[in-house]
């Protein structure tokens, strides 16, 4: 059924002194600062090694992307390190017993979906987009779960999930 319009009108003002009101309390406390030069360091350290590890070589296949968007090669090792990382880090997460395993993946295959569709050369919008995901997601999804893991970390860097 159509909405009268004193009901609309009331929505609009609703939204609009929400947004003005609660929306922009938020401004600049919700995000990490991207790093730049794009280089991983210790604020990112999730305290397990082969995490850490591959978080890095994530942040450093990104930098080849940008200084270079247009080698296809670049980008072919970052989409393949970064499907590999996703494959062990949804496997060691999803372990915790009553962990959110599905929203965490979600987040991950939102950022595959598009990473994925990915061809050179690389804009620089596409690049920044990459930079700020993986900053964000460390800090506001993996930073979530240090010291609940269950066991140490295993097998080889970009291995993907153990058997």
């Amino acid at each position: 059924a159509p909405v009268n319009h004193e009901e609309m009108k009331w929505a609009q003002d609703w939204l609009a002194q929400h947004i003005k009101n609660t929306d922009f309390g938020y401004r600049g406390h919700l995000k990490h600062d991207v790093p730049e030069p794009y280089v991983w360091d210790e604020t990112f350290a999730t305290d397990y090694t082969r995490l850490d590890e591959e978080h890095d070589v994530l942040f450093a296949q990104i930098l080849a992307v940008s200084q270079h968007p247009e080698n296809a090669d670049n980008l072919a090792t970052l989409k393949k390190g970064m499907w590999d990382h996703f494959q062990y880090e949804e496997q060691r997460y999803c372990a915790v017993p009553g962990y959110n395993c599905v929203d965490h993946k979600m987040k991950h295959y939102k950022f595959w979906v598009i990473l994925d569709d990915l061809q050179v050369p690389v804009g620089c919008e596409e690049i920044n987009w990459s930079k700020n995901w993986l900053a964000q997601h460390i800090k506001n999804t993996d930073h979530g779960y240090k010291q609940r893991l269950i066991g140490p970390d295993s097998g080889e860097n970009f291995s993907g999930a153990l058997p």
